[in-house]
């Protein structure tokens, strides 16, 4: 009998637990990167070229009440990315833009700065949901 209503309790007991958005799940979020490039020559803009984000660092934010990201991941060579083994929720994917600041407008100033800007999806997945969140455009001028 004392089996009996340990059992129950313990059934109770994990039936209770809500789920929360992170690790420990059977779903996942995947997409690509792509950076677009500004390619300046004395600080006057000749071309943009566009190529896959290798080796990007992409963040992810569990659920949607934080500012915190939870866990970070480099981008493939190819330009690929997957979060893995994700609860039923939402999620936020970001990455960092470099931008450039002329300063004066003045080549060879020292008063040129960058700055990072991010650039985001949020998407909700269900229970061993797959979700392709398309491409993240990240630019580096």
């Amino acid at each position: 009998m004392k089996k009996l209503i340990f059992g129950i309790a313990l059934l109770s007991a994990i039936s209770a637990c809500k789920k929360v958005e992170g690790d420990g799940g059977r779903a996942s979020i995947s997409g690509n990167v792509m950076v677009n490039e500004k390619l300046r020559i004395n600080g006057v803009v000749t071309d943009t070229v566009s190529y896959v984000g290798a080796k990007e660092d992409l963040y992810i934010i569990y659920g949607d009440g934080d500012a915190m990201y939870d866990d970070k991941i480099e981008v493939s060579y190819d330009g690929s990315f997957k979060f893995e083994f994700l609860q039923p929720g939402t999620y936020t994917i970001f990455g960092y833009s470099e931008i450039f600041h002329p300063g004066n407008n003045v080549p060879n100033n020292d008063d040129d700065y960058k700055t990072l800007e991010v650039v985001s999806k949020t998407v909700t997945i269900g229970k061993k949901e797959n979700a392709d969140i398309g491409t993240i455009t990240l630019m580096k001028n």
